[in-house]
């Protein structure tokens, strides 16, 4: 059963979410983070990580589909922060705040994914 604040996330949400798990940095103004996802949407993403990135960071994504491809880039803000002491996984949800090259490629793969 999802937890209560998982469930109001959800309700939240505007784009459907795909369990993908593909490479993905975040660089911010205190470090740079590289990762997998857990899953994707065409608002934003769920990094899985255990290093702790603050509710509210700006952060430039790029996020890599497949090999051969350009990397999705987008400007991002990290609107949830999963840390060990909370229920569910770890990590951080980024909501992508404009998507500065690769929506269409992005559209496409999320497109295949359902």
């Amino acid at each position: 059963m999802p937890h209560d604040s998982e469930t109001s996330a959800r309700e939240r949400r505007r784009y459907q979410r795909y369990a993908v798990r593909c490479k993905c940095w975040l660089e911010g103004d205190h470090a740079t983070l590289g990762a997998s996802t857990a899953d994707i949407g065409l608002g934003g993403l769920f990094l899985r990580t255990a290093i702790p990135v603050e509710h509210g960071t700006i952060v430039d994504v790029a996020l890599d589909l497949a090999d051969g491809q350009a990397p999705v880039i987008a400007d991002g803000v990290v609107t949830r922060a999963v840390g060990r002491r909370e229920h569910g996984r770890l990590g951080v949800g980024v909501e992508f705040v404009r998507i500065r090259d690769g929506r269409e490629t992005l559209i496409n793969f999320l497109g295949a994914q359902a």
